[in-house]
């Protein structure tokens, strides 16, 4: 009783914080509108995959499978199919990947993260593209609190799905290939995503809030930023972007939104 009592303080006091936060940043989370994705969104509806996972969780083909070996080895994607295929055909089949919750059966999430890059074909050869920043971007601030609002994704199990998306942004390989135009629109997505979870029930969990503010410090550390490297506390905060896990929750949660404000805050004072 007395965990699920500080829970679900600790979830309430994080939703103070942020909302707080959130009202005093309003006007400098918005994304010119030039930079919004809506176009890449438009042509992504409906589109036709050059490849398709035809066997995956649900078919009559996956029931039949025997062995963990057997279920990796049927969503790996042809090489040559891989090879041939354009940076938005690959974010394709990232979202499209069938066991997006894998990373989940394991003790953290980058550890889950470091499992699936080392099993399953896709991962590879998305962090081996340069390009796909653009793409993956178009993809998260289309991802609603309920699903893909205009592109054709499957939504199931959507709190596990946008935390996928939100742990693969997080790698170092993604946020490092972004024009820092780039990294800003992705921060201020992440920011507004903390603050739209606080205020939605199916998402109101520190796991949830965690895959957000995850990406926000990893672009903060990536980009070198003043108030970042001079924090405090160091030591928590390296863990928390080495693991995804988050021990001191309201204190971090809450270091991160301010550092991250403030990085908005002087990225357009500087336009």
């Amino acid at each position: 009783m007395k965990t699920k009592t500080f829970l679900l303080f600790t979830v309430i006091s994080i939703f103070l914080l942020v909302m707080i936060g959130g009202c005093e940043e309003e006007a400098k989370l918005k994304v010119p509108e030039e930079e919004q994705s809506s176009e890449q969104a438009q042509t992504r509806l409906a589109k036709e995959r050059a490849w398709v996972y035809r066997v995956k969780p649900g078919t009559v083909e996956w029931s039949l499978l025997k062995s963990e070996e057997e279920r990796i080895a049927a969503v790996q994607i042809p090489e040559d199919v891989l090879m041939r295929s354009s940076s938005d055909e690959i974010v394709d089949f990232f979202v499209d990947f069938p066991l997006f919750g894998y990373f989940t059966a394991f003790n953290t999430p980058q550890e889950g993260f470091l499992i699936m890059l080392s099993s399953f074909n896709i991962f590879e050869h998305l962090l081996s593209r340069k390009n796909v920043g653009k793409d993956l971007i178009a993809v998260y601030k289309d991802a609603g609190m309920s699903g893909f609002e205009k592109m054709s994704y499957s939504n199931e199990f959507w709190t596990i799905k946008l935390k996928y998306l939100e742990l693969i942004l997080s790698q170092d390989e993604i946020i490092e290939s972004l024009t820092e135009e780039e990294k800003l629109e992705l921060i201020i997505e992440a920011r507004s995503k903390l603050e739209k979870k606080v205020q939605d029930e199916s998402f109101r969990s520190l796991p949830s809030f965690q895959s957000s503010t995850l990406m926000m410090a990893k672009i903060l550390k990536i980009g070198k930023y003043d108030e970042f490297e001079t924090y405090s506390n160091k030591h928590e905060m390296d863990k928390f972007i080495e693991t995804g896990i988050i021990e001191d929750a309201i204190s971090l949660i809450n270091d991160v939104v301010i550092l991250t404000d403030n990085f908005i805050k002087n990225a357009n004072n500087q336009k």
